[in-house]
């Protein structure tokens, strides 16, 4: 059935404008949200870590993941600005999924051409669902960001790449190269897994081409190369830092190993989730189906429950509602209820048939995009369902291949408007958890009400009480203890890197000594034996005493170090409620050493006995 012959086109046009100017608003209300949150709110163990390592990845030899090196010149770009860094990477992570939706979208219905506003707006609304990443709040660039990044790129040259050698296709084969790239950088597990899952769909969309295949291979090498010579000089040194990042990982215990990762993990619904599925995908179904009917009344109802979608995301975005869904740690399944909605209009309305009007490459893609979060979360400890709903808009991408052949029937993008609304709608649901509950920090993140300079850079933040009054206290204390930026500082406390960045620190050994793990101490002593005895004699100690990730002191001795003997108290304050996930107050003390060739020679010494 052709547009003009559709019973309902002469009300299609002006519920089109209507609902796209809707997604429109939904989409900048999204984005406006986030970019002015990004100064609020901070954590002091994983965020921390991550502007650690992105402020001066150069000083640490082995690593196993290298995205420091790949914000670092965004970093210098910014002046390490906290919340310029997270703005730009929320815009970089959305401006991909545009892209990628709206060429995905082409690739649907490839002969129509008309109505690209419409396209446009629904694309933007559908690419919002890449900002569920930041549900948990943790918005400053980090392994995770890079490795969706990475695969949002990989996409995006997939739908772009064809057997055939064109501008297009030729772009695609290349983007395909610098996505496995970047997926290399972020976490060489996903690399390999997305590997595996792109030569898989070049075989079942017949795409083979192995000069195509040469020119992607050809430009990830060529990454990699360019890459290995600016962080180590070698391709030798690149590689012994993954390996030294490997044998480092191994010594935490955390479940890195190769039988722990290959796994299939199950997942639990709860009943909040559960019901919310079931409504959201019944509204959205009768959305779709009324849209169809021969009947107007019957649109009008179709754009009365849309506009129901735009005012809950209106609602949540707007900071009219200050409670979370609570639907627990797999709530980013949310988004099936969107691709059961599709297919139980395609099954309501008769469409089954049309089914087959899906090309072999929609299939293989759709197949590709529905292992996409599993590939994201790939080598992780973490439950691969709960892992992977960060990478969420993939799950969303494969079930619009569903709505191709209703978008090709009717020639109109008009369908996907309430699917956009609804994924808004989703996506406000899931951003009010991290909004409402930020990622181990103490209250909302609309409460925080203390402003406050913090880092090397200054970057003016919006903390809570207690937070803010953290770190002004132990950078007041490390000045008064004459404390100067660049200082070494050995973290005992195994969950402050976010301290040691305030004051300006050099983190010795790692980026984030992490405490709490079986072999928290075998990999603090492995990491700081490639420290330099001198640098070891020279730096301070940030103390803990037993602290719930607390490194024993016994790592001091074993790198040479008499420790509290050989040290001068310089400075002590209170941890905040709630810093690192922990509710209780405690104690932090800063020690300045003071027989620093005492520990220089014994240090020598130590590892003199260790070579023989």
């Amino acid at each position: 059935m052709t547009t003009d012959q559709h019973p309902n086109h002469s009300t299609i046009a002006p519920l089109q404008n209507v609902l796209a100017a809707l997604c429109a608003a939904g989409t900048i209300l999204l984005i406006w949200r986030l970019l002015t949150y990004s100064a609020y709110g901070i954590d002091f163990t994983d965020e921390s870590f991550y502007l650690v390592w992105i402020a001066n990845p150069f000083v640490y030899d082995g690593s196993a993941t290298q995205f420091g090196f790949v914000y670092h010149p965004l970093y210098r770009l910014l002046n390490g600005d906290i919340p310029a860094l997270r703005q730009t990477n929320i815009l970089i992570t959305f401006g991909l999924a545009w892209s990628l939706v709206y060429l995905f979208f082409a690739s649907l219905a490839e002969s129509l051409q008309q109505s690209r506003i419409t396209r446009l707006a629904a694309s933007a609304a559908l690419a919002t669902s890449a900002l569920i990443l930041f549900d948990s709040w943790l918005p400053t660039p980090s392994y995770n960001s890079l490795n969706l990044q990475s695969l949002l790129i990989t996409a995006i040259g997939l739908v772009l790449a064809q057997k055939k050698a064109h501008r297009a296709s030729i772009v695609g084969w290349v983007l395909i190269g610098m996505g496995g790239w970047l997926a290399f950088m972020a976490k060489p597990s996903t690399a390999l897994a997305l590997a595996t899952g792109v030569l898989i769909y070049i075989m079942l969309a017949r795409k083979f081409s192995i000069l195509m295949l040469a020119l992607t291979g050809t430009c990830t090498l060529a990454l990699l190369l360019v890459s290995a010579l600016l962080i180590d000089g070698s391709v030798a040194g690149f590689i012994e830092r993954y390996q030294l990042g490997i044998e480092l990982a191994k010594h935490l215990e955390g479940g890195y190993t190769l039988n722990q990762i290959l796994r299939v993990d199950e997942f639990q619904l709860g009943k909040k989730v559960k019901l919310a599925i079931f409504l959201l995908c019944g509204a959205l179904s009768f959305a779709l189906c009324s849209m169809c009917a021969k009947n107007k009344k019957w649109s009008l109802i179709g754009l009365i429950i849309s506009i129901v979608f735009f005012l809950f995301t209106a609602t949540l975005t707007l900071d009219r509602v200050h409670r979370t869904a609570e639907l627990g740690k797999f709530q980013s399944l949310l988004i099936f209820s969107v691709i059961s909605a599709l297919a139980i209009t395609i099954l309501v309305l008769g469409r089954l048939p049309a089914l087959k009007t899906i090309s072999a490459q929609q299939r293989a893609i759709a197949a590709l995009f529905l292992a996409m979060p599993h590939i994201y979360a790939f080598g992780t400890n973490g439950n691969y369902w709960q892992a992977g709903g960060s990478a969420a808009i993939f799950w969303l991408l494969a079930g619009l291949t569903l709505l191709g052949p209703l978008i090709r029937e009717h020639a109109s993008w008009f369908f996907a408007l309430p699917v956009a609304l609804a994924t808004q709608a989703i996506t406000a649901t899931l951003l009010q958890t991290g909004f409402e509950q930020p990622y181990r920090q103490p209250q909302p993140l609309r409460v925080n009400a203390s402003a406050l300079e913090i880092g090397p850079q200054r970057s003016e933040m919006v903390l809570s009480k207690g937070y803010a009054e953290y770190f002004s206290s132990a950078h007041a204390a490390a000045q008064e203890a004459g404390f100067q930026p660049t200082t070494p500082v050995i973290d005992l406390s195994g969950q402050s890197p976010g301290i040691l960045y305030s004051i300006g620190a050099e983190n010795v050994g790692q980026a984030w000594t992490i405490g709490g793990y079986p072999g928290s101490l075998k990999l603090a002593e492995a990491a700081l034996a490639r420290t330099s005895c001198e640098k070891i004699s020279a730096a301070w100690v940030l103390f803990e005493p037993d602290g719930p990730r607390s490194i024993p002191t016994e790592l001091m001795y074993n790198l040479g170090a008499d420790f509290p003997n050989d040290y001068k108290r310089a400075g002590t304050w209170q941890t905040a409620e709630g810093a690192g996930g922990y509710p209780d107050r405690r104690t932090q003390y800063l020690y300045k050493p003071v027989e620093q060739h005492k520990t220089l020679m014994t240090c020598r010494n130590l590892r003199e006995e260790t070579k023989q």
